[in-house]
């Protein structure tokens, strides 16, 4: 389980494996697959690479923790893959467009697209 944070360096998310989790109840928030993010409503977000989540336009949204965490108690994992299938189900495309990263920061924050 790696950290999500914000320009902030709050924490907004975690990954495990390639499911994206809410940091208090660790519900699954959305999917990354291969390179590209998509939300629980499987829209695609943009991309991650270079441990930075960037939107389409290239800016960063968030930066993942290079750190492995143990996972943390009340984590339930097959619960976890269970509401992943539901969003991976629902991705009809799973290419993603080509992104060009900057280094600048997004106006909209990643908890907010994956929150709502």
């Amino acid at each position: 389980m790696q950290s999500i944070y914000n320009q902030a360096n709050e924490l907004v998310a975690y990954q495990y494996q390639n499911l994206i989790l809410h940091p208090e109840n660790y519900s699954v928030l959305g999917l990354v697959l291969g390179n590209c993010v998509f939300n629980k409503d499987a829209k695609v977000l943009g991309k991650l690479f270079h441990q930075k989540v960037h939107d389409l336009s290239g800016q960063v949204l968030a930066i993942r923790d290079d750190n492995t965490l143990p996972l943390p108690n009340g984590f339930e994992p097959d619960e976890c893959i269970i509401q992943g299938w539901q969003i991976l189900i629902n991705i009809k495309d799973h290419t993603c467009p080509w992104v060009t990263e900057k280094e600048t920061w997004s106006e909209t924050s990643f908890a907010q697209l994956l929150y709502n």
